[in-house]
């Protein structure tokens, strides 16, 4: 899992098909449990790019993705988010996953 900022997370997110971003806080328990699982996830899916992206670094970006809690993962397919899940949970992050997988 790629560590991102605002300034070159929409790069990411552009340049490639399948990309997972988990937004979180390092002040945020959940996300520090959800953080581990993500990235386990993130090495047996290498057909798709996951980054983390901390809100408190990166204010406008989380805002202008209407991030309003945290962790928050984001599917994106083609630039075009298509799904989002929000607390640490590993199966809706799974199923969040096959949704971007089947597109």
């Amino acid at each position: 899992m790629i560590t991102r900022n605002e300034d070159n997370i929409r790069e990411l997110i552009d340049e490639n098909t399948h990309v997972m971003v988990q937004f979180g806080a390092s002040w945020c328990m959940p996300c520090k449990q959800l953080k581990p699982k993500v990235e386990k996830i993130s090495l047996e899916s290498p057909d798709v790019v996951f980054a983390y992206l901390d809100v408190e670094e990166s204010q406008r970006y989380s805002t202008e993705s209407e991030v309003l809690s945290v962790p928050t993962v984001i599917g994106f397919h083609n630039s075009i988010e298509i799904g989002r899940t929000v607390g640490n949970n590993e199966s809706a992050v799974k199923e969040l996953l096959e949704k971007l997988r089947s597109l």
